[in-house]
């Protein structure tokens, strides 16, 4: 688009296509407009110098969670894991992405940091990922010290809907997940969620990144 004196300064020039200013000059424009003038010549010509930026799809999903105080109330933690748990599985699904990798991260309270991931079957679905971050965390966390952050990852990620656990999942377990899917399009993505994370509250942001979480 062009400004209403840039629009005039064309029609006064007789141009009305793009067609014509394609054909025009680049010097007359840029004695006419300036700088302006190349940079809407260069566009009728469909030239373009800024560097080209390959698309890259997302490789990973993640949550993290900073304490307002160290903890070391495990219930209190893993009910916060189990929440954002379910959020970025939510955002697996709105995303129609499948996740193969799940990683835990706990931070204590002198900035120890420590990580460990677990490899599974395509899937995007709460109770199997929340059984896995729960299951890491468990096997992570031994050194009974004060928590300052606890964080989940979801990584290895690819296109695709639902994936069926024969042996898990039923028609009523997705239609349940659908339904509660729909419900959280429609009022927020906290308007549902497990019994276990509902009175969690958290902090809305991550200070170590500055980022939403």
């Amino acid at each position: 688009m062009v400004g209403e004196k840039t629009a005039h300064t064309l029609r006064t020039m007789g141009v009305e296509k793009i067609e014509t200013v394609q054909k025009m000059p680049v010097e007359l424009m840029e004695r006419v407009l300036g700088d302006n003038g190349v940079s809407i010549w260069k566009k009728a010509n469909g030239i373009d110098n800024n560097p080209v930026e390959p698309y890259s799809e997302r490789k990973s999903i993640s949550s993290e969670e900073t304490f307002e105080q160290d903890t070391i109330d495990v219930n209190h933690i893993k009910s916060m894991l189990v929440t954002m748990t379910e959020k970025i599985a939510y955002q697996l699904r709105t995303e129609n992405k499948l996740t193969a990798c799940v990683t835990v991260k706990i931070r204590y309270s002198n900035f120890d940091t420590h990580t460990t991931q677990l490899r599974i079957p395509y899937t995007s679905s709460d109770h199997t990922l929340i059984a896995c971050a729960k299951e890491l965390f468990d096997k992570l966390y031994q050194r009974r010290m004060l928590i300052r952050l606890i964080g989940v990852r979801f990584s290895h990620l690819v296109g695709g809907g639902y994936q069926i656990n024969l042996f898990e999942d039923s028609e009523e377990m997705i239609r349940l997940y659908q339904a509660m899917d729909k419900l959280r399009q429609r009022f927020g993505d906290s308007s549902i969620q497990r019994a276990v994370g509902s009175g969690v509250r958290r902090r809305g942001f991550n200070p170590f990144n500055g980022r939403k979480t």
